[in-house]
């Protein structure tokens, strides 16, 4: 199973006219055929948000990686030997573990240049897709979208704010691991979108945190649609920075989608 994905991360207007770089990150990965995905968001306060927000996603999809191949290599062995019947994989485990890797790069990081790791302060979002079942683990705002063929586009993991619509909790926190949200679920998605906060005015109910099936269903037809991959990154990138959009929001934007496809190329990216 392969995947038609089109990611972009792009600098809100508040931060070009201020001379900030673009704090948000994306890591995307296919391995085998599991889907992992990671979205974070650097806090504007931070001042190395940016880098904190990069060395997040990298390191958290690389520790969930690393773990499913060290459980699939055990299963192997152990097949191999015809012993006991291998444990089930605790997704939630290796979802936790990935944010552990996370948080302990950003404290290297830190040490490294001697500098507060408030300084590294970012969300973190990862979702990670099989065949017939989706995982995800969830610190700060941010949203991730389950996409359908048949049913209306569904919120799988909402923002969690804090006393304000723009505050939030940070994998840099001292209580980190009590604003870690798993959630999952034993469904067919057609495919999934994880958004950064700057996304979400245009296509997430506040109140509520649905999702707008008329925001997601045009972008999943276009990816679908689409004949020419190799540019698909930079239309989408565009698409975010339309006037329409920027007027809903000057903040960094993230927006990764990915869409089942049976012949396209395995996906490695940065």
């Amino acid at each position: 199973m392969n995947w038609r994905i089109a990611k972009a991360s792009i600098i809100g207007t508040g931060h070009d006219k201020t001379g900030m770089p673009c704090q948000d990150s994306h890591y995307v990965m296919q391995l085998r055929d599991t889907l992992i995905i990671a979205v974070s968001d650097g806090l504007g306060s931070a001042k190395l948000s940016h880098e904190g927000s990069r060395i997040a996603c990298a390191s958290a999809v690389e520790a969930y990686a690393n773990t499913v191949e060290a459980a699939f290599n055990t299963t192997a062995l152990t097949l191999a030997a015809d012993q006991h019947t291998p444990a089930p994989f605790n997704y939630e485990s290796a979802l936790q573990t990935a944010f552990f890797s996370a948080r302990n790069a950003l404290e290297r990081e830190s040490n490294r240049t001697q500098l507060p790791l408030r300084d590294y302060a970012c969300t973190l979002l990862v979702a990670v897709i099989e065949a017939e079942s989706w995982y995800s683990m969830h610190i700060g705002d941010g949203t991730i979208v389950g996409l359908y063929t048949q049913q209306p586009a569904k919120t799988l993991s909402i923002p969690e704010n804090g006393e304000f619509i723009n505050s939030t909790t940070p994998i840099t926190s001292d209580d980190y691991q009590s604003h870690m949200r798993y959630a999952h679920g034993h469904e067919l998605l057609a495919g999934v979108a994880l958004l950064s906060d700057g996304v979400t005015p245009m296509c997430i109910n506040y109140k509520s945190g649905s999702a707008y099936d008329g925001f997601f269903r045009p972008l999943q037809s276009w990816l679908a649609d689409a004949t020419q991959l190799s540019g698909i990154d930079e239309s989408l990138k565009q698409f975010l920075d339309t006037p329409k959009m920027r007027q809903k929001s000057d903040d960094d934007m993230t927006l990764v989608l990915a869409l089942r496809e049976h012949n396209s190329e395995t996906v490695h990216s940065l």
